[in-house]
């Protein structure tokens, strides 16, 4: 069973605020090194996948409702 665009959104959303949190906790302990932006650009890709996401279900959504009005 494939997961919904949305579902894959709210995950990637998760894992990457999840992701800052480690960021802030080691920024908070060791500074800005090499690992803290490491960790942030990771966040950042996942923010950047569940925002893809997102707009995927916006585009199928939108196909399914032009093919419904063809129909009628």
């Amino acid at each position: 069973m494939r997961a919904s665009p949305i579902t894959m959104a709210l995950l990637y959303f998760s894992i990457g605020v999840l992701l800052i949190f480690f960021a802030i906790q080691n920024v908070s302990t060791s500074g800005w090194n090499f690992w803290s932006y490491l960790i942030i650009s990771f966040a950042a890709i996942d923010f950047m996948i569940a925002y893809r996401f997102y707009r995927l279900r916006r585009v199928i959504k939108q196909l399914q409702n032009q093919k419904k009005k063809k129909k009628d």
